[in-house]
């Protein structure tokens, strides 16, 4: 039993990782390896409810609508089931669009699909968090 529970951990950890390479290319402009971390059936839903498909998301992305300046995700858990990975969780976003910056809190919901050896993500949606009141 404990071979199995060592073994999601493994396959757990996979896809944060393949999370973690996702954020990371977006954030750099590494499209080449954007590309790769993508399924070409992506859907991608900002969180101001904009859909994107593969193809709109990276090109958008290239002309800089947004660019995102800092990504840092945190809170996040994965769970897999088969060739499925799941991953929920909450990133700080720090984006430039039209000339604006802005900061702010989102919480997601990533899912991963298996393809070959690589976890590419299929689907993307995220909700922004209200502003804390003080």
């Amino acid at each position: 039993m404990a071979t199995i529970a060592t073994e999601l951990t493994v396959v757990e950890a996979d896809v944060l990782r393949a999370d973690d390479r996702r954020f990371d290319a977006m954030r750099r402009g590494d499209w080449v390896a954007l590309d790769a971390a993508l399924a070409d059936d992506l859907t991608y839903v900002h969180s101001t409810a904009r859909l994107e498909s593969k193809t709109e998301h990276i090109a958008n992305l290239r002309a800089g609508r947004p660019h995102y300046r800092g990504i840092a995700p945190r809170d996040r858990k994965a769970r897999v089931h088969g060739g499925i990975g799941v991953v929920n969780g909450v990133s700080e976003m720090h984006v430039e669009r039209d000339g604006k910056e802005q900061r702010f809190t989102v919480r997601y919901l990533a899912v991963y699909a298996k393809a070959g050896e690589h976890w590419r993500m299929i689907a993307w949606q995220s909700t922004r968090q209200p502003e804390a009141q003080g």
